[in-house]
């Protein structure tokens, strides 16, 4: 049955093997640990801690509060970690492709004028600026707390991925830069002739000689 249930199941799951936690906190810190690279939106967790406790791998006991209402904190059970490690110890399957805004527009980027494009990485940069600090941020915080390892170092893929795409910008703003490479004849033929509009072959001239023609039709 655990196959049939979605990552995000699993992360949550994990999450609460952390530490216990309500809905509201555990929202947060899916938003500030998971979310670099694999966000969950709040309805989503409160959705996932229904389905977790309804498969019996987690418990909710009720907290009082001072000034607010009472909240329900949510642990694992031994089923949820049997569960969670047997998920865990499966191969990982990275391959996905992850979906990207930006380079879906740049991908289509020939129907934007120059200043748009620019203006395009220009935004991009500044988003991976600030997720490059954020991330630099987090890896110091992580740094002296031993039990925070594994979140550290993936934390610092982020980092590095941030670098390289920053990096890639640098190489593509200086692509651009550049005068555009003429575009290829569609209808060049690889042997040196060209198809002229009734369908026939035209001899392209050769540079520097005679030049020869030569017509065929269908």
């Amino acid at each position: 049955m655990a196959s049939d249930l979605p990552d995000t199941t699993f992360a949550v799951l994990g999450l609460l093997a952390k530490t216990a936690s309500s809905g509201y906190d555990l929202a947060a810190l899916a938003d500030r640990s998971l979310g670099y690279f694999w966000p969950i939106s709040r309805t989503l967790v409160y959705r996932e801690l229904r389905r977790l406790e309804s498969l019996g791998w987690i418990c909710g006991e009720q907290v009082p509060q001072e000034r607010l209402p009472d909240k329900r904190v949510w642990t694992t059970t031994p089923e949820g970690r049997h569960a969670l490690a047997g998920w865990v110890a499966q191969p990982a399957l990275a391959g996905g492709a992850d979906r990207n805004g930006f380079l879906l527009k740049f991908f289509l980027g020939t129907r934007m004028p120059p200043k748009a494009r620019l203006a395009l990485l220009a935004d991009y940069r500044q988003s991976l600026e600030a997720t490059r600090a954020a991330l630099a941020a987090l890896i110091e915080r992580l740094s002296g707390m031993p039990n925070a390892r594994m979140g550290r170092l993936s934390a610092l893929h982020g980092l590095r991925t941030a670098e390289a795409r920053l990096l890639w910008i640098d190489e593509v703003e200086a692509q651009l830069a550049k005068p555009a490479e003429p575009q290829p004849d569609d209808n060049a033929d690889p042997h040196g002739e060209s198809r002229t509009r009734s369908g026939g072959l035209r001899r392209i001239p050769a540079s520097g000689g005679a030049s020869h023609r030569r017509t065929t039709t269908n």
